[in-house]
């Protein structure tokens, strides 16, 4: 098979494969939409849902400026970087255990989706919000 088949093979797979992503997400929105309804007048319903999908476009930018910016951090020569203790970098580094650490490196996507998710939880949620407060002030006062 030539490169030229494959390309064109390759090509035609990535627009049935973004057009059907497209219709996904806006039935995916349509259904979160149906759900809002049941509790929202019809116009919050839209704007709840219109800013989720504005929010997770802003996400997917924030992600993508991430690592490009990691890329050309990557490719740029090294620099030593002092150690602060006021960088949350190095202070997480110090409290962090070296097994979450080897996990995070390990399954990085998974590790953002986690956070991702408990960091929507923590902040929905206020009795969730009070006791991780109370593990982390606890965490921080026994060291």
């Amino acid at each position: 098979m030539s490169w030229r088949s494959r390309v064109r093979i390759n090509t035609i797979a990535l627009i049935i494969t973004a057009i059907l992503s497209i219709f996904a997400l806006g039935f995916a929105g349509f259904a979160i939409y149906q759900v809002l309804l049941l509790s929202y007048p019809p116009s919050i319903a839209a704007a709840i849902t219109a800013g989720g999908y504005a929010g997770a476009a802003i996400l997917a930018m924030l992600i993508a400026k991430l690592a490009v910016y990691q890329i050309q951090k990557d490719n740029s020569a090294p620099r030593p970087k002092p150690a602060d203790m006021n960088d949350l970098e190095s202070i997480l580094q110090m409290v962090v255990v070296p097994a979450v650490s080897k996990m995070v490196q390990q399954h990085p996507g998974k590790s953002v989706i986690t956070t991702l998710l408990a960091g929507v939880i923590v902040g929905y949620n206020d009795e969730t919000r009070s006791a991780a407060k109370n593990i982390i002030k606890r965490f921080f006062e026994d060291k």
